[in-house]
């Protein structure tokens, strides 16, 4: 059994049912994860190919813009880094940069893969969903697409109570193609300051812990 710490700023309580409707928690998980400006993001990913399995710790800043994303594991790739930006990626090492082309679906690279998540939490259209349990914990299951992906589909296991990310799937034309489970992540600027009403908490700074 491993637990894995998370030291963020707790993102804001689903709003309490108005006029006696009840809240869609999908939409306003969403709306949250729409205004996400910055966050640093850490997450190790299984990545199923057709002959070998792979694994890797990554440690992403991310913008809606542009993400850096950065190897802590396995040891022999540590400090290789690339930039996602429109659908491009730039490798670098050291003072070396290469440009590594355009990347699809299809062939969707291990870096790209937790800002393509935060892409389908804020906006992607919502395929799925359910409620279900990881760990111990109450889970929003929420799987979405991307209008310029067809045939993925991004799923999310988000905290029920915080809307952190546990645990997410990726995959391609009904092939599971990454698993990700999350290990940090922290918001460190919003595009605009989410609504509150006298019935929502306050943000506050908050540690959680993910077993799994």
């Amino acid at each position: 059994m491993r637990k894995a710490l998370l030291f963020v700023p707790m993102l804001m309580l689903l709003l309490a049912a108005c006029g006696g409707e009840e809240p869609d928690p999908v939409a306003e998980l969403q709306r949250q994860y729409a205004v996400v400006e910055s966050a640093t993001m850490e997450a190790d990913i299984i990545c199923h190919y057709d002959d070998e399995v792979r694994e890797y710790t990554l440690l992403c800043a991310y913008t809606p813009d542009k993400s850096t994303v950065t190897v802590l594991a396995p040891e022999n790739l540590a400090g290789i880094s690339a930039s996602v930006e429109n659908g491009m990626l730039t490798l670098s090492y050291a003072d070396l940069s290469l440009d590594a082309g355009t990347y699809s679906a299809a062939s969707l690279s291990p870096v790209a893969a937790l800002p393509k998540l935060m892409e389908a939490a804020g906006w992607g259209y919502p395929a799925e969903q359910s409620s279900e349990t990881v760990g111990e914990r109450e889970c929003i299951r929420l799987g979405c697409d991307l209008s310029d992906d067809p045939g993925t589909l991004y799923t999310t296991w988000f905290d029920g109570e915080t809307l952190l990310p546990l645990r997410s799937e990726i995959v391609s034309d009904g092939v599971l193609v990454f698993e990700i489970v999350w290990s940090r992540f922290e918001v460190t600027g919003w595009a605009e300051t989410p609504p509150e009403n006298d019935s929502t908490q306050d943000t506050q700074q908050e540690t959680g812990a993910i077993v799994s």
